[in-house]
């Protein structure tokens, strides 16, 4: 055992709530060189547990069919094996999962324990109803803006002048589906959560705000993990930095220093060599929205925190796709509000003035993508 010299991680499965009525068996995917890091506490409703380790191939749908009962609750967490989520005929209509997605970030034991007390406060009805609200919200607009007042930015945003993606990762689980852990996130991208093409956009213009914690993803190439630490290094100064980008259709055409300080210049001269380096970087290929408002963002760079919900919900923003690009990165804008066309606040930390329906296509826990 190690676990960074502590002790074990307990995983409690009976306080875990997305798995709804539990089945009667519930195991744990933890990679092999950590199988002896955790423990399971036994209790009902679960009558049998089981502590499942996955190789490097990362096979889930393999592992599944060959090692993991068909009628289990499942939650994968693999520090250092990148998972493929598997499709839900490799599930099974008996089986649940949930996964804590580590591997496209460093995650440490204490990380882990720290995350596993927030899914069991993490309310799958309460988030399940805030989602309902929000995309009532959604299709009952004629577009959206995300703003931040201090700054008086405004980016509009039209959620059907594509056929668009909608991501559900809230609410209960039902039979085949898989979910990610914590729950809490509500997101909108071009296409699949899998798949890429940079000739694909949202339809976003106007300015946006940056400032938060930003989230660098790999996970596909272990050779990265140096420069995935410079990189996440260079950008943590978004926290007290606010930078201010100017969005046309989708792709970001300018960044400046919204504060003028040397740290705000130097963060506007990482952005520059990333949109060289990598022009798809310029392109906003996700909106999300973090609804978990029982947790705290953990300082570093964690891609746990990706559901963070502050009181009433976060913005944030995606670029790129791994393995599309070298990295994925997501900037967490606790500050941003997402209002309608109105001026309702539909999601945020600030309310800006309170004042045909439409369907919004969402895809509910059916793939969470790869962690």
């Amino acid at each position: 055992m190690n676990a960074e010299n502590g002790p074990q991680v307990t995983v409690q499965p009976s306080s875990f709530r997305q798995f709804g009525t539990p089945a009667d068996t519930f195991c744990i995917i933890v990679d092999e060189e950590f199988i002896d890091d955790f423990s399971i506490v036994l209790a009902p409703p679960y009558t049998r547990c089981m502590i499942v380790p996955i190789g490097p191939d990362g096979d889930l749908g393999k592992l599944l069919s060959t090692d993991v009962p068909a009628t289990a609750d499942v939650v994968a967490i693999c520090r250092n094996t990148f998972l493929s989520s598997p499709d839900a005929a490799t599930i099974g209509a008996g089986r649940r999962i949930v996964v804590l997605p580590c591997a496209s970030t460093p995650v440490t034991a204490d990380q882990i324990r720290y995350f596993l007390r927030v899914i069991e406060r993490t309310d799958p009805t309460a988030q399940e109803a805030v989602a309902d609200r929000f995309f009532e919200a959604v299709k009952n607009a004629s577009h959206l803006q995300i703003i931040d007042a201090e700054h008086g930015t405004s980016c509009r945003f039209d959620p059907f002048a594509g056929g668009y993606v909608w991501n559900q990762q809230a609410g209960l689980l039902g039979p085949g589906e898989q979910q990610i852990a914590p729950a809490g996130e509500l997101s909108v991208l071009p296409m699949d959560i899998t798949e890429f093409d940079e000739d694909r956009r949202l339809a976003l213009s106007g300015t946006l705000v940056l400032r938060g914690w930003p989230i660098v993803h790999a996970g596909y190439d272990r050779a990265l993990d140096a420069e995935q630490a410079d990189l996440y290094e260079r950008l943590v100064p978004l926290r007290r930095n606010p930078l201010k980008l100017t969005v046309e259709d989708g792709s970001i055409t300018d960044v400046r220093d919204a504060g003028g300080t040397a740290e705000g210049a130097a963060l506007v001269a990482v952005f520059d060599e990333l949109f060289t380096e990598e022009p798809r970087y310029r392109s906003i290929w996700e909106l999300g929205f973090g609804i978990n408002t029982g947790m705290e963002v953990s300082p570093a760079n964690c891609g746990l925190n990706e559901t963070y919900g502050a009181a009433d919900g976060v913005v944030h923003i995606g670029l790129g796709l791994t393995p599309f690009t070298k990295f994925a990165l997501t900037f967490i804008c606790p500050a941003a509000s997402l209002v309608d066309d109105a001026g309702t606040r539909v999601l945020g930390n600030r309310a800006v003035g309170e004042q045909g329906r439409r369907r919004v296509n969402r895809v509910r826990s059916a793939s969470c993508g790869c962690h």
